[in-house]
């Protein structure tokens, strides 16, 4: 798979889109934002669909909450693994669809 990434947050809009947390990510994230650990999970985490740990909040509209108006990612040094491997580790079957960066190059 060729992957050239526009950097156009396409990724970062996907409708329903859920992105799982560990301990380490919010511990990341958490120091990255100024935040202490205990605040970030009340504020910018909630408890996922299946009930198996900790997902990232989304903007009323499904985008990642932590996606600039520009559709840069603001904790992009420190996001989580599920951003960070995408699409090299995997992918959804649509995401050729949503992401304009698959299949270029």
């Amino acid at each position: 798979m060729s992957f050239v990434c526009r950097q156009c947050g396409a990724c970062c809009r996907i409708k329903n889109g859920i992105v799982r947390v560990s301990d380490e990510e919010i511990k990341r994230i958490a120091a990255f934002v100024g935040m202490e650990e205990s605040d970030f999970i009340e504020r910018e985490t909630e408890l996922a669909p299946d009930r198996r740990g900790l997902i990232l909040h989304s903007r009323a509209d499904g985008a990642c909450a932590f996606l600039t108006p520009d559709g840069l990612c603001r904790i992009h040094p420190v996001k989580p693994d599920k951003c960070r491997t995408f699409p090299h580790e995997w992918t959804n079957p649509d995401s050729a669809t949503i992401c304009p960066g698959l299949g270029e190059g």
